[in-house]
């Protein structure tokens, strides 16, 4: 498990991904306490950046596995 949680950490723009993230989450916290009510679209942001994240692990974690597969088709 920890072999998979550090290829998680290392995939190419995950940590980019993340720190997209805590940023729009912390505009977004910002407004509400502001009142201003335009939290919603940095939420939104930081919801797709999630998502994001979770696609491109499983992508990566996919391709690593196809990659170590020592199975041959012939």
């Amino acid at each position: 498990m920890k072999n998979f949680i550090d290829s998680v950490v290392r995939t190419p723009g995950m940590l980019f991904m993340a720190m997209l993230t805590t940023g729009f989450t912390i505009n977004a916290g910002v407004h509400y306490i502001n009142g201003t009510g335009f939290e919603g679209p940095n939420l939104l942001a930081a919801g797709c950046l999630v998502v994001g994240q979770v696609a491109l692990a499983v992508v990566h974690q996919m391709r690593r596995f196809s990659q170590n597969n020592k199975l041959t088709l012939q």
